[in-house]
């Protein structure tokens, strides 16, 4: 039996789009730098007729308006990026970590995703640059690679905490050859990359056979305890992700998807420390930042004091916020003064590339999670962060705050600020996208994560009141073309209606993929195959689409749709 791919998403358009002039909404070009075709085995269809002269459509002159092309959001896929923690104590972290990727990659359902990860080392002046700083490149090796290289143990400092690794891992690099695959930028070129990807459901990945996604990620997710300790989490992000467009990483180059959903997942236990470049002398001979300038060396406190301003005179404050200091420790100056690279920067940042994908789809969302020092039950509002000084002095002069969570193992973890308004500001319901790294088990947390991933696909509404060509039926009868959209192919191919067969939709024979058209609003029929999902009823749309396919979808591909118009939107979609 053949197996399925159904993909779906859904383009919102603010409804006075559907009575305006327009032949055409924002989406992939279809001029006449494209190759028009047909799906192999798909028959040649006439376009949707625009030119019934009974038509009553009101406010023209020179006949119906064009039928429109737009496009119609339709993926599956998502773009997920881990930051982690690779410094000092974050061992038994990373451990629960890996023993929860199962549950993560469960939760990704029938997604097709690509996992990349990095870590929170972006290089700093305090840190040695033998631990080879990953500055946002990708990383996919095996951490029994790393414990081999003495990355789970620091001489003098901290014993060999390989369990980290090993409590999960049992593949080396030897067992974790990377099938070459192909991008959207790679023009067909296929090469092994350096990120996890699984296309159709499951049905290929590029995984050697025999090991499954959670298997390789148990050993691809721990990082080592070598890492700077001036964490820079956000820089490590935009590094990373800037690199995905920058031919001359390898790593990294075409990793990021047009259409896909972007999600990124923070994985720490202190706070960001991201340094703007030519000002990183505050970890050197500026001392104003220092717990005690009298001190040798700088702790991770000149981090907090660089970065953050709270309210009130302590040592319990009602609130802390990101702030901008200057050199001379000045709060609230301009961005171009900041000691730390601005919160604004990442924002403009995540929010430029969300912008692009909603040329796609308008519903596109990016999002940035976390696993950081928050109390358990933050995401649900059942408990808050607590911003206090600590009682433990030491804990003060390492961190400049108290912790914001404890573990079991009595190990605490700093209270997020900078990063969480980053991931505030992307926020998409009133459930929070910040789960503690005090738990003592992070299937829930990392569950929940991929579940809100995969929530981002939505169904494929017609964001247009479509014309009933046959109002005699009961259900409305569109008049539509579909075509598939690979920019990087440059080709714009039809694609052909789906049969039904035994009461199941089925691709048709020498086709790879086909298209349904679900009409019934509610019980309007009584087959069930054709009804329309409460999305896309309750916005008011009348047309829905589901996309069938027996191939793994090319990289980069769309999916426009032209459909004759409805004459009388008010009276066909009342609700839109």
């Amino acid at each position: 039996m053949t197996a399925l791919v159904v993909a779906s998403g859904c383009t919102e358009r603010d409804p006075g789009d559907e009575t305006d002039g327009d032949t055409t909404t924002d989406g992939p070009a279809t001029d006449g730098s494209m190759t028009d075709g047909t799906v192999s085995g798909a028959p040649t269809t006439d376009p949707p007729t625009t030119t019934d002269p009974t038509s009553d459509t009101e406010g023209t002159t020179g006949g119906p308006e064009p039928a429109p092309t737009v496009p119609i959001g339709s993926s599956l896929e998502a773009d997920i990026l881990f930051v982690v923690d690779n410094s000092l104590s974050m061992a038994p972290r990373q451990a629960k970590l890996a023993a929860a990727m199962p549950a993560f990659v469960d939760a990704l359902g029938g997604l097709d995703y690509r996992i990349g990860i990095t870590t929170t080392d972006s290089g700093n002046p305090r840190c040695s640059a033998d631990t080879g700083p990953e500055l946002g490149e990708l990383v996919l090796t095996s951490c029994l690679e790393r414990v081999a290289a003495g990355e789970f143990e620091v001489p003098g400092v901290l014993d060999d905490v390989s369990a980290a690794c090993t409590a999960a891992c049992a593949l080396g690099d030897a067992d974790l050859p990377i099938k070459p695959t192909a991008t959207h930028a790679s023009n067909g070129e296929l090469a092994p990359r350096k990120w996890v990807e699984v296309q159709g459901q499951g049905q290929s990945s590029n995984l050697p056979d025999g090991v499954s996604p959670a298997q390789a990620l148990q050993c691809f997710m721990p990082q080592g305890v070598t890492g700077c300790g001036f964490e820079s989490h956000l820089e490590s992000m935009f590094k990373a992700l800037a690199r995905t467009t920058d031919v001359g990483s390898a790593n990294n180059f075409g990793f990021m998807r047009p259409q896909a959903s972007l999600s990124v997942v923070l994985f720490s236990d202190e706070t960001d420390c991201s340094p703007a470049p030519g000002l990183e002398e505050i970890f050197t001979t500026n001392k104003v930042f220092w717990e005690d300038p009298d001190a040798p060396a700088p702790t991770s406190a000149v981090c907090w004091n660089a970065g953050v301003r709270c309210e009130g005179p302590g040592p319990l404050y009602a609130g802390c916020s990101a702030e901008n200091h200057d050199l001379q420790g000045n709060p609230g100056v301009s961005d171009d003064d900041a000691v730390l690279q601005p919160v604004s920067r990442y924002v403009e940042f995540l929010q430029a590339i969300e912008d692009q994908k909603r040329v796609f789809d308008s519903f596109a969302e990016v999002r940035m999670m976390m696993i950081a020092g928050v109390p358990p039950g933050y995401e649900t509002h059942q408990s808050e962060i607590v911003y206090e000084d600590a009682a433990d002095p030491q804990v003060q002069f390492d961190f400049g705050i108290g912790h914001g969570c404890i573990d079991a193992e009595s190990l605490g973890a700093v209270p997020p600020v900078r990063e969480r308004e980053v991931a505030e500001a992307f926020a998409v319901d009133e459930n929070r996208d910040i789960f503690s790294i005090c738990d003592s088990d992070y299937s829930a947390a990392l569950a929940a994560i991929a579940t809100r991933i995969a929530d981002q696909i939505r169904p494929a509404c017609m964001p247009l009141c479509v014309k009933d060509i046959a109002p005699e039926t009961p259900v409305v009868q569109p008049n539509c073309q579909v075509f598939e959209v690979d920019l990087a192919a440059q080709t714009r191919i039809e694609v052909q209606k789906c049969e039904e067969v035994d009461g199941n939709w089925t691709v048709p024979a020498g086709a790879s993929m086909c298209f349904v058209e679900l009409i019934d609003q509610g019980n309007q029929t009584p087959s069930s195959i054709d009804d329309m999902s409460a999305e896309c009823v309750a916005e008011g749309f009348n047309l829905e689409f589901k996309f069938l396919r027996t191939t793994p979808p090319p990289s980069g591909a769309t999916f426009e749709a032209t459909c004759e118009k409805s004459p009388n939107p008010s009276l066909d979609c009342p609700a839109l």
